[in-house]
């Protein structure tokens, strides 16, 4: 494929993931093969609505060699292994979609596929945990990609992977994925008997904790307060276990775990000098943290 046309491609793609709700902010790449040595790669911690054909960059498939300043996403190794494998396949995606996401933290070895199609087999794989951009997440997915039949595999606590033989072919993947994850979300809830829980009263009042955020030792250090009245962020408030995270890209903004504490400031303080997130346990069920996080993008 030509080099401009497959640059102009790939930033299409982005900002249809994007306008989509498949990704968000600068996580997730795209890619597209220009022949059976190269391909072209989305930039490492660029928004994609910013993007131009010169901020694209081309990478060697053999090893992940590329020229210039610009950096090319972090996830470049698992684009590469697709394009090896597959000598068909022309454009990759990797997705931060909701429901695909969420059961990549499920624990799950494969989703089962209701309906095989030339895209989908009998069911999408998911491939090992490793950190992201790593040699063992390449490692991990090469595997998985050997085994799958399916144009799409599952990336265990991270999102999906997602490959057609065209841009268009390749994004349909990803909608039909988020179908398939969606529908089995809910015949599992239907299958275990899980119904909404008993509403919880949020109209209470609001703690002064957020009417003297601006004066508190959080705005101190830059930080905010959230009032959420979300069902299960109130439900997760009056918990004492604390939450981590269990998808990559939540752990890079919040660290490894968001305490629970109560509504005094010393605690919420110390509670987020290990976190950027804290749950705070009040009437109003607030949620807290540092803004400092947004400062740290990448791929």
């Amino acid at each position: 494929m030509d080099r401009q046309k497959a640059k102009h491609l790939v930033i299409k793609a982005g900002f249809e993931l994007v306008n989509s709700g498949l990704i968000a902010r600068t996580w997730g790449n795209v890619s597209c093969r220009i022949d059976d040595k190269t391909f072209v790669i989305t930039p490492s911690g660029r928004s994609y609505s910013t993007l131009r054909p010169e901020d694209i960059v081309e990478v060697s498939i053999s090893d992940l060699s590329y020229q210039g300043s610009i950096k090319p996403s972090s996830e470049k190794g698992i684009h590469a292994e697709v394009y090896r494998q597959f000598p068909n396949i022309n454009f990759v995606v990797h997705t931060h979609q909701e429901k695909a996401s969420a059961l990549s933290a499920a624990g799950l070895g494969a989703i089962p596929v209701p309906e095989v199609t030339p895209t989908f087999s009998r069911e999408v794989l998911c491939a090992k945990y490793a950190l992201p951009g790593t040699k063992a997440l390449r490692k991990n997915v090469s595997e998985t990609l050997g085994q799958s039949k399916s144009n799409a595999v599952i990336l265990k606590n991270h999102g999906a992977l997602c490959y057609g033989k065209d841009y268009d072919s390749t994004l349909k993947t990803a909608y039909d994925l988020e179908d398939i994850c969606r529908d089995f979300i809910d015949t599992k809830s239907r299958e275990d008997g899980l119904s909404p829980s008993e509403p919880i009263d949020d109209t209470a009042p609001i703690p002064s904790l957020l009417k003297e955020a601006k004066k508190s030792i959080l705005a101190e250090k830059g930080g905010y307060v959230v009032l959420n009245t979300d069902p299960d962020v109130i439900r997760y408030s009056h918990m004492t276990k604390p939450l981590r995270p269990y998808l990559d890209d939540f752990a890079q903004i919040i660290g490894l775990k968001a305490s629970i504490v109560e509504n005094n400031k010393s605690l919420i303080s110390k509670a987020l000098s290990h976190s950027s997130a804290v749950f705070i346990k009040t009437p109003a069920h607030c949620v807290g943290g540092k803004m400092k996080w947004m400062q740290k993008q990448r791929a």
